[in-house]
């Protein structure tokens, strides 16, 4: 078995030996490389069947003596050159790698830049393609050579494609997080808006400094390329980088818009989502209206500008950072980079789409806030003018009834008890109502914006605090104000009426009556005051509204003191009794006398008076007769007074009061025919030509109506006759004028008009 075995052996010996030297000597004469046509890509043209030679002749080597000494010469020959071809193959290995490594990776745009060098290197390869194989004697020279060569290449394009990938690194930083976010980054946080203004500054810092980074960096490149500025190659290669820095911008901005679309998606806030409303609004009471802060609306009511352009402010932001970066390629027309930005599409649709939803959010909000309208009485109206109204009415009429009523008005009647009690409750269920119901914000239907209406909230509450306190204030105000005016009256009236009254000291009969007659006029009141008084502090009561102990105390005390007080007057009354039965005699005598004169005066006016049409200086007269009736007046007064508080029954003085009507209606109808005198005369130097008789003729018939609405009982004086006479004859006056202006009246019609008023006048163009 083992004989068979070496023979065996022996016969794959002799054959591998015989055909040894063939393939050795055919494999070394080929080229040292070898380029595939299509890819350009270089391959290490060592044979395999090379390969295997080696490592057979090496295993022969170590086995048995007679074995190696069988060696061919060949081969033995080329395995004594296997360090040289082994130093071959690593830098033939190098040079492919680096070669090939430039071909795959060299950019369209930088290939121009590295053609130049990449040719020479082609042509340094040639020799190793064609003639150049691996006997050749100065194989490892050229190998060098080339090496150096191709390294040179390849480590200088590489160089660029890192610095380009130290400029994709940076531009790759701006868009790590969105330009604005969230509080810590929480998604339970509103968007920070405090530090808008750090944020942006520290974000322009970082880009200004990384823009003066890349502008270094593709200096070294242009070193690197070894190029001149001003080729087409390098300002191609430029429009590349420049490119890159619009992506980087173009990534900075989508994420931090698609931040915002995101949290105001209103899918992504649906039930159960770990996101919350991502803007806020408060809503505040600034009378006479609802404002939010920021503004829903664009209005001049908001100091911080409306929603909308706080949102677009932000989205701007983001835009002006493109300014911040000179370009790269400046033989482009824009020096910076935010047109090209805002003319991305996508961008611009996000934009829009963003602020679409803003507008939604927005409107949103202003009907959200409407639903509150119902309540703006509570800020507009005037609570004291309410006040007022309600203390005359006992109620608060409606416009309808206020119309209704016309000129003799609704009647007026004084509140009662339980009336201001209904008021105090109305307010009172309404502070409830909005307390319960009304919450301090207001998630709106898309999720992402959310109302504070606490604000408002709160200033709707104290202002029906303020409606309801009205009411109550004026309840403490009239128990404190009554018993406190009781006890002053009480205090002044006993100091007055213990004074002593002699006789023939009128003064002081005059103070006493004064008193007494005080006494009498408050009696029904005052009677009458202490129980509704009482009732008023048990409904205060219910309000938590306690009265001080000084009120207690002169609700308890007062009565008593009061009861006194009218025991004195009436003791006083009969005192005086017999003082004051002079002093009627005297004053009954002078109204008496006052009676007469008034009729003797009443005479004389209306004889002297400016009754007639014809009267001179009239607005003199009635002067003198407005003097006279006031001096009159005042005398009558005097009497009045006197007579109440001697409690004396005067008649009426009718004549006087007739004369000072008569004063007023005179005025009246003086002013009426001043006006239509001086527009009279007005139109008399009117030009015949330029008179225009259908406008004179509406203000005549005007002037004549306003007459017929004066006071009837000028009708009976013959200024008023006059008066009408004298616009009824303008009336017909202005007929007959403009039956004159007729075109078909000739020269011959006015010579007869002329003899029948027997009137002379001339007719031209000019007049």
């Amino acid at each position: 078995m083992l004989e068979l075995l070496n023979l065996h052996d022996e016969r794959l010996f002799d054959d591998w030996a015989k055909d040894v030297s063939d393939i050795s000597t055919a494999n070394l004469e080929n080229p040292l490389l070898l380029r595939d046509p299509a890819t350009k890509r270089l391959s290490v043209n060592f044979n395999p069947q090379l390969v295997a030679v080696l490592r057979e002749v090496k295993y022969l080597s170590i086995a048995t003596d007679e074995e190696a000494r069988t060696i061919p010469d060949t081969a033995q020959g080329i395995y004594g050159k296997n360090d040289v071809y082994r130093r071959y193959l690593r830098n033939l290995d190098l040079i492919v790698a680096w070669y090939n490594k430039v071909r795959e990776t060299v950019l369209d745009v930088e290939h121009p830049l590295i053609e130049a060098q990449l040719q020479s290197v082609d042509n340094q390869l040639e020799r190793a393609l064609t003639t150049l194989c691996w006997t050749s004697e100065d194989a490892w020279d050229y190998i060098e050579s080339t090496r150096e060569a191709v390294h040179k290449l390849e480590r200088e394009l590489q160089a660029t494609k890192d610095n380009i990938d130290n400029v994709t690194v940076l531009l790759t930083k701006w868009s790590e997080a969105p330009l604005f976010e969230r509080h810590e980054g929480k998604n339970n946080t509103l968007i920070i808006l405090e530090d808008r203004e750090n944020r942006l500054n520290a974000r322009s810092d970082l880009i200004a400094k990384d823009s003066v980074t890349i502008h270094d960096l593709v200096k070294k490149n242009l070193e690197l390329f070894g190029a001149t500025e001003d080729s087409v190659e390098w300002k191609n290669y430029l429009q590349y980088v420049d490119d890159l820095v619009v992506d980087g911008f173009f990534n900075s901005i989508d994420k931090s818009i698609s931040f915002f679309l995101e949290h105001t998606n209103t899918e992504n806030i649906a039930e159960g989502s770990s996101l919350t409303p991502l803007f806020e609004t408060k809503m505040e009471l600034v009378q006479p209206t609802i404002v939010f802060n920021p503004e829903l609306e664009n209005t001049q009511m908001s100091n911080s500008g409306s929603f909308f352009d706080l949102v677009d402010g932000l989205v701007q932001d983001m835009f002006k950072q493109c300014a911040l970066f000179p370009r790269i390629a400046p033989h482009l027309e824009n020096g910076n980079y935010q047109s090209d930005v805002e003319d991305i599409l996508e961008l611009s649709d996000k934009r829009n789409e963003l602020m679409e939803r803003v507008n939604i959010a927005s409107q949103a909000g202003c009907e959200y806030r409407d639903t509150f309208s119902r309540f703006q009485y509570l800020w507009k109206d005037d609570r004291s003018e309410f006040l007022a109204t309600f203390l005359q009415y006992g109620r608060i009429p409606t416009s309808e009834e206020m119309d209704q009523a016309g000129d003799d008005g609704i009647e007026q009647k004084k509140p009662t008890l339980d009336q201001f009690k209904e008021q105090v409750d109305n307010y009172e269920k309404l502070y409830k109502e909005v307390s319960n119901d009304m919450p301090n914000s207001k998630l709106l239907d898309e999720g992402w914006f959310r109302i504070d209406s606490s604000p408002f909230r709160a200033a709707l509450l104290n202002t029906i605090k303020h409606w309801s306190f009205l009411f109550k204030q004026h309840l403490i105000d009239h128990v404190t104000n009554s018993l406190n005016d009781l006890r002053d009256f009480i205090q002044v009236t006993k100091t007055g009426l213990g004074k002593e009254v002699t006789e023939g000291d009128y003064d002081s009969l005059v103070g006493c009556m004064g008193y007494l007659g005080a006494v009498r006029e408050r009696i029904p009141e005052t009677d009458n005051m202490f129980e509704p008084l009482k009732h008023t502090i048990d409904l205060l009561k219910i309000y938590q509204q306690e009265m001080s102990e000084d009120v207690h105390q002169l609700l308890e005390e007062l009565p008593e003191q009061w009861s006194n007080a009218k025991k004195i007057a009436s003791t006083v009354k009969q005192t005086v009794a017999p003082l004051q039965a002079n002093e009627v005699s005297l004053l009954r005598r002078k109204s008496a006398t006052f009676d007469v004169r008034q009729h003797e005066f009443r005479e004389t006016f209306r004889a002297a008076a400016p009754l007639r049409f014809n009267d001179d200086k009239p607005y003199d007269l009635l002067d003198f007769w407005n003097t006279k009736v006031e001096e009159m007046e005042t005398e009558m007064a005097d009497i009045c007074t006197a007579a109440n508080l001697f409690e004396v029954n005067l008649p009426d003085f009718r004549q006087l009061k007739a004369c000072r009507r008569e004063v007023g209606l005179l005025k009246t109808l003086w002013d009426r025919v001043f006006l239509v005198q001086t527009s009279f005369t007005e139109w008399t130097k009117t030009l015949w030509r330029e008179v225009n008789v259908e406008q004179l003729d509406m203000d005549s018939k005007k002037f004549a109506k306003d007459i017929r609405g004066l006071d009837k009982e000028m009708r009976a004086w013959d200024v008023f006759n006059g008066l009408d006479g004298r616009v009824k004859n303008m009336v017909t006056s202005l007929r007959a004028v403009g039956e004159l202006q007729n075109p078909a009246i000739r020269e011959r019609h006015w010579q007869q008009l002329m003899q029948a008023t027997k009137v002379k006048f001339v007719m031209s163009d000019d007049k």
